[in-house]
């Protein structure tokens, strides 16, 4: 038998084979990695030789596949940045972007390493509470991006976005109710919407659906927690004690803050902040 006519041929009919391949068993091999492009199989009524990819058409194969799939994911989670964080500053404030100067980053670590194990279960949240420019919102922000790295969802908005969206907004409940497909809802700047009794309706609305979701949120504010605990507005009280039971005080002094907490859930995350 001539094999380079064959081959010839064979690669004319057939894309798998090329024409530097060879036969050997009377099985088409690869030139290049010496492994089969052909293999024979019992039928019913006879063997049968058919086509398969040889080991170094595999490799190809998979290092397409993982390409793919690694573009997949980085395409979800940009999906997930643009849904969950909407104010492109907020995307490119990272853990590694830390210059290390806040001691409170290393809660910010524990509670985004740990957030699906032990926080999420448990709904704990956090307020940061401090003076402007004191890196509360970038703290909130690392870990938010941190969490949509690891195929989490998240959402990190503002009451005043909230209020303004709303306000059109014929089915105001399912509007609410949307919120809690994120697994962790994080606000900015409470405090800092308008005081009116219709913008305090809807920030109790968000809160009290998420403290009856059961899920986490984090909120960041200027306010001291003493003026949460005994706010000028008594109308804000509602909002306040749902806040402060769901969510551990973290002071931007540079500590964490340390009085006596509101309950088990609180002397809990102190614990876990502490490691």
């Amino acid at each position: 038998m001539n094999f380079n006519k064959t081959i010839e041929e064979l690669s004319k009919s057939c894309e798998c084979v090329d024409p530097n391949d060879y036969i050997k068993d009377g099985l088409v091999h690869c030139y290049k990695c010496g492994t089969q492009k052909q293999i024979t199989l019992p039928f019913i009524d006879a063997t049968r030789t058919v086509y398969c990819i040889c080991e170094c058409e595999k490799k190809i194969r998979d290092l397409e596949a993982d390409g793919f799939v690694v573009q997949q994911e980085k395409e979800h989670i940009e999906h997930l940045q643009t849904q969950g964080i909407q104010d492109e500053a907020f995307k490119q404030w990272t853990f590694d972007k830390d210059d290390g100067k806040n001691k409170n980053m290393d809660i910010a670590h524990i509670y985004a390493d740990s957030f699906n194990d032990d926080f999420y279960p448990t709904g704990t949240g956090m307020l940061l509470w401090g003076n402007v420019g004191t890196g509360k919102t970038f703290m909130a922000a690392c870990i938010a991006n941190q969490l949509i790295k690891n195929n989490m969802p998240v959402l990190m908005t503002s009451f005043t976005k909230i209020i303004n969206e709303i306000f059109s907004m014929k089915d105001k409940t399912e509007y609410f109710k949307q919120f809690n497909r994120y697994k962790l809802l994080i606000i900015d700047d409470l405090g800092t919407e308008r005081q009116s009794d219709y913008a305090m309706e809807q920030v109790f609305n968000v809160v009290d659906e998420r403290y009856k979701s059961g899920q986490p949120m984090i909120i960041t504010t200027n306010l001291s927690v003493d003026e949460l605990k005994k706010p000028k507005n008594l109308a804000y009280s509602r909002i306040y004690d749902r806040i402060l039971e769901k969510c551990t005080p973290v002071s931007f002094s540079g500590k964490n803050y340390r009085q006596e907490l509101r309950n088990e859930q609180m002397l809990w995350a102190r614990d876990k902040f502490k490691k």
